[in-house]
């Protein structure tokens, strides 16, 4: 496990890992309004294999850890998003990414958008393991001790 000053294509400021967008059931979620946790942010499309492989383990982390939050992005249409939700279960905080997703994969260190990306932050929602592609369980969770090490150390981290 590499230790990093920041993970590729971060950028300075405390609220690097914000954002507002719409859930499932039309509320707007801003990731700054939850309770302070280590957050497991993934992006995703239903379209996606990888995405739809790594999906069982993000809902199993979602409810095996109440210390761990899963925010799960899906970076297309919300008409589709629901859709998949009734064939899938998936974790409880689902949202719908922005018109342009690029844009926020760039905000957390992915420069090219290739889906999955997953990035775990601090509870202070500070990126500290990012990886692009599907992520095993066995990952989250060196990345979650990792990020859980790295908040009480000050440093970042990429598996």
């Amino acid at each position: 496990m590499a230790i990093l000053a920041a993970p590729p294509g971060a950028q300075a400021g405390p609220d690097r890992a914000d954002f507002e967008l719409g859930s499932l059931d039309g509320a707007w979620i801003r990731l700054s309004a939850l309770p302070p946790r280590v957050t497991v942010v993934n992006f995703w499309r239903s379209d996606c294999p990888p995405c739809r492989r790594e999906l069982p383990a993000l809902r199993s982390l979602s409810h095996g850890r109440s210390d761990v939050r899963v925010v799960a992005v899906a970076l297309q249409g919300r008409n589709d998003t629901e859709a998949f939700a009734r064939e899938v279960p998936l974790p409880p905080i689902v949202l719908n990414g922005p018109v342009d997703p690029l844009s926020i994969l760039r905000r957390f260190g992915n420069r090219t958008g290739a889906l999955p990306h997953t990035v775990v932050l601090t509870a202070e929602r500070l990126p500290c393991a990012m990886h692009t592609g599907e992520v095993s369980e066995a990952w989250l969770a060196t990345a979650i001790a990792a990020c859980t090490d790295a908040a009480t150390s000050g440093r970042r981290t990429t598996p």
